[in-house]
């Protein structure tokens, strides 16, 4: 339909003014949670230890924030699996975590010669998967060779992953267990188990990070790596991430990311340190939205992939 001049500026005027509401909203979300969002990096690593006591203590039932970032996840169950659909980004991101995970176990010396340049890499491999969700990373792993655990909070969405192999990767069904409990439950009966543990996109939604990466770190066994994708917590993060991707373009659901929860590389290090964990790479990576794809840049300003490695425990005579 023809608009004349004046409706046209009205119309544009107020797509202006949406826009602009929706950033200053979220501006103030960001100004006033900034404060308490610095208290961490302030820290020395030692302070982080009477929290990480507190947390480790005993399994807590999900509070009201976990619930809600859980059914936000499901919502989207049935979904997951579209490539074209609201978790294409997510699909997009195996292009580049799947061989940052791979490299990172084979660098570690742990894969059989024999295997390493086949396509059953990580034949004899033992990874559990935090957070899972609905199984994309997690069948990837499955194809090179190894045994994959899968554990998620949401139901809905480990229906999604199992109903996903059963259905349309039948030959990985001997290869990957999906189990739906908290990471803190599993490493009651899984400690020391795992040659890699996987955490990718999942910080950007825990409250309490200290608590869930201690016990993945449980899970896993001296010398066996962990590895973590996330949004970075900085501006253009925030606002490529958050503004952009969901308000702007409506790439993701409004409501996936929350500045308050969004942590650096340097904390992630810091908390890694005081569990015996000393990090051995940071890859900082962006999203090109217009070509549906992830790549490598030479800073973590936006998102960014960490591989860590569990020390042995040191003896003392």
């Amino acid at each position: 339909m023809f608009l004349g001049a004046p409706m046209r500026l009205l119309w544009q005027r107020n797509k202006v003014s949406c826009f602009l509401s929706q950033f200053f909203f979220l501006a103030k979300m960001l100004r006033n949670s900034l404060f308490e969002s610095s208290k961490l990096r302030h820290l020395p690593a030692i302070a982080i230890l009477p929290k990480l006591t507190r947390s480790s203590s005993t399994a807590k039932p999900l509070d009201a924030v976990t619930q809600k970032e859980v059914r936000h996840h499901e919502n989207h169950a049935s979904e997951w699996w579209n490539q074209n659909g609201a978790m294409s980004a997510l699909h997009a991101l195996n292009e580049i975590r799947v061989p940052f995970i791979r490299d990172g176990i084979i660098s570690r010396g742990t894969v059989k010669p024999g295997y390493v340049k086949t396509t059953k890499v990580l034949f004899g491999q033992n990874i559990l998967e935090v957070g899972c969700g609905g199984g994309l990373l997690t069948e990837h792993l499955a194809r090179l060779g190894a045994q994959v655990t899968g554990i998620d909070l949401g139901e809905k969405l480990i229906q999604a992953a199992r109903e996903h192999v059963k259905c349309s990767s039948p030959e990985l069904a001997n290869r990957v267990v999906y189990k739906m409990e908290p990471v803190d439950q599993h490493a009651k009966t899984n400690c020391e188990c795992y040659d890699a543990v996987i955490v990718s996109e999942v910080l950007e939604h825990v409250n309490d990070k200290v608590a869930l990466l201690e016990a993945s770190i449980r899970t896993l066994k001296p010398g066996g790596s962990i590895f973590i994708t996330t949004l970075n917590k900085t501006i253009p993060s925030w606002f490529g991430g958050v503004v952009l991707s969901e308000y702007v373009l409506g790439l993701v659901p409004r409501g996936t990311h929350h500045w308050d929860k969004l942590i650096s590389p340097l904390d992630v290090q810091r908390i890694l340190d005081t569990m015996n964990c000393q990090t051995v790479m940071v890859n900082g990576s962006t999203y090109d939205f217009w070509s549906n794809t992830w790549r490598w840049i030479n800073n973590n300003q936006m998102c960014y992939a960490l591989h860590a490695v569990k020390q042995p425990q040191r003896e003392y005579n």
